[in-house]
C-alpha cells in the first residue's frame, strides 16, 4: 500500500497548474482516493504528527466539502485525506446555511480551493425528520427541518426517502451556487468547480451526480439545481 510519508504534497502539484486545470485535477485526486478506500488501499497520508506540525503555519487544502453531520460519512477518510488536504464544513442535512455558504466562501475567496464537493448520503436523518411532520423538535431542529421540508414540498408529497436525500443533495448544491456572488464568478472564469455527491452507506461508495454551472441570466439554469 505504499509508505505515507513517501506520499508527495499534492497542493504543491496542483499549484503548478493553471486555474483553469486545478478544479478537473483536484477532483481527480479526490476520486482516486476513494477508489483506494473503496479496494482497502488507503495510504492514509499526512496522518503524521509531523504532518500536523507542518500546516500549524497556514493551511493550503486542495478541496472543499461540505457534507452532513452524520458520523457514517468520515469525510477526510472517503478521500484517504490527511490533515490540512481538506476544509470540511458539516451540519445536520448538508445545508447551505448562512454559515456554511460563508465558510466555503472563506476556502475559495482566501485559501484558493479550486473545488466544492457537496457530499449529500443515504438515510439523512435530517431529511427523515421533513418527511415526517408528525415529530416534535427542539426549536433550533424544527427551524433545519422546516427549511428541508419547503424544500421538497417543490417536487411533490409522494417521495421516497430515498428520492429524497437525493434531491437534497442536488438542492444544496445549486442553492450553495446561487447564493453567492463569489462562488458564481469563480465558476464563470472557470477556476472553480461545484460537484454533487451521493454516498451510498451500503456499498461505503461516492455516485457523482454532475457539477452545478454558473447561473445564466438570459438562460436557464445550470445542470444542478
Amino acid at each position: 500500500m505504499g509508505d505515507p510519508s513517501d506520499v508527495p504534497d499534492r497542493s504543491d502539484l496542483v499549484a503548478a497548474l493553471t486555474p483553469e486545470a486545478r478544479p478537473a485535477a483536484v477532483l481527480r485526486l479526490l476520486q482516486l482516493g476513494h477508489q483506494r478506500f473503496l479496494a482497502g488501499q488507503s495510504l492514509h497520508p499526512h496522518s503524521t504528527r509531523e504532518r500536523m506540525e507542518s500546516v500549524v503555519e497556514g493551511q493550503h487544502p486542495l478541496a472543499a466539502v461540505l457534507g452532513c453531520a452524520d458520523s457514517r460519512v468520515p469525510v477526510e477518510l472517503l478521500f484517504d485525506g490527511g490533515f490540512g488536504d481538506l476544509f470540511v464544513v458539516r451540519n445536520a442535512g448538508t445545508m447551505s446555511t448562512t454559515a456554511a455558504i460563508a465558510s466555503l466562501e472563506y476556502a475559495v475567496g482566501h485559501l484558493d480551493v479550486p473545488l466544492i464537493v457537496v457530499l449529500g448520503h443515504e438515510g439523512c436523518g435530517a431529511v427523515s425528520a421533513a418527511l415526517h411532520p408528525e415529530l416534535v423538535l427542539t426549536p433550533s431542529l424544527a427551524q433545519v427541518v422546516g427549511q428541508l421540508r419547503m424544500e421538497l414540498l417543490q417536487f411533490g408529497d409522494q417521495l421516497s426517502l430515498e428520492e429524497s436525500c437525493r434531491r437534497h443533495t442536488l438542492s444544496a448544491a445549486g442553492n450553495l451556487v446561487h447564493s453567492s456572488v463569489l462562488l458564481t464568478d469563480r465558476l464563470r472564469a472557470n477556476q472553480l468547480t461545484v460537484v454533487a455527491g451521493y454516498y451510498d452507506l451500503h456499498r461505503c461508495s461516492i455516485e457523482w451526480m454532475g457539477e452545478v454551472e454558473p447561473i445564466q441570466y438570459r438562460g436557464a439554469l445550470g445542470k444542478v439545481g
